[in-house]
């Protein structure tokens, strides 16, 4: 079954050698690939301006994804790209090569395992610490209970990353509409739609005290974070969380409908 394997991809990934770094660090990726450096930021001060950074590190599981090809091309310092190929083995970079053969979202401990290696590798044991199947499982069908028949929306601040994991897999897993939103921003604008804010399922992931302000404004399920353990058992719930929508909705998480076609269409564009 999908994501029960999580803890054998951890410790696998352990063995993949990466390069040190310093400096000025940024992270870029798309999709399934490039969530892993918002979560990475709650333990990291990733820069956010990729031009004036010493290190661009690029995820990208296939290595052919457009967007990102452009951002290594067009960045002028060093660039390490975490890929299990593609186009991007082929350009004059610093590769951590992983396995491939899955689906990106399938593969999150293969991409975000190096990341922790380089980046904070005293964090590295607590990724595997974190995953539990069946207790990860129980608090999916609890959240799947609460946003059934609603239109589900994460929110969070340091751990905004994991807010939009959620947010991706039920998109993906379920084809069924589910959003993201940023504290404190949504403070000062998206919390008045809960006036009318019916058919949304509210989840706050809460690492301090302005999480839990927005999370009683909108009387939203509260799910608390502390360490780089509670965020490795939350991605693997949102696994299973998404395949209770697919099961749901009667539809097959490892397919996808739209997201080809769209990158089809990105990839004849001129930018």
């Amino acid at each position: 079954m999908l994501y029960e394997d999580w803890k054998e991809q951890y410790v696998s990934s352990l063995s993949v050698d990466v390069p040190s770094v310093s400096g000025e660090v940024s992270c870029f990726g798309m999709g399934g690939s490039g969530v892993a450096c918002e979560i990475m930021r709650a333990f990291y001060p990733l820069n956010k301006d990729i031009k004036n950074s010493d290190t661009l590190i690029v995820l990208s599981y296939s290595g052919n994804t457009s967007e990102t090809l452009r951002v290594m091309k067009e960045f002028k310092g060093r660039v390490i790209a975490i890929t299990s190929g593609g186009k991007i083995s082929e350009l004059n970079v610093e590769k951590v090569l992983i396995k491939g053969g899955l689906q990106p979202r399938f593969a999150f401990p293969q991409l975000f395992t190096p990341l922790v290696k380089m980046l904070r590798p005293d964090l590295v044991n607590g990724l595997i610490e974190g995953i539990d199947n069946e207790r990860a499982k129980a608090l999916a069908k609890e959240l799947f209970s609460y946003i059934r028949d609603k239109i589900p929306v994460f929110y969070g601040s340091t751990f905004l990353g994991v807010a939009k994991r959620f947010k991706q897999e039920i998109n993906e897993n379920g084809k069924y509409p589910a959003f993201f939103g940023e504290i404190p921003e949504v403070n000062h604008n998206e919390v008045e739609g809960y006036v009318h804010g019916e058919r949304l399922a509210p989840v706050v992931f809460a690492g301090n005290k302005l999480d839990e302000v927005t999370s009683k404004l909108i009387g939203a399920k509260t799910v608390r974070i502390e360490s780089i353990r509670d965020v490795s058992f939350l991605i693997q719930t949102a696994g299973f969380l998404s395949l209770e929508v697919a099961r749901e909705m009667n539809e097959d998480p490892t397919l996808l409908h739209k997201i080809p076609e769209g990158r089809k269409q990105v990839e004849r564009l001129d930018f």
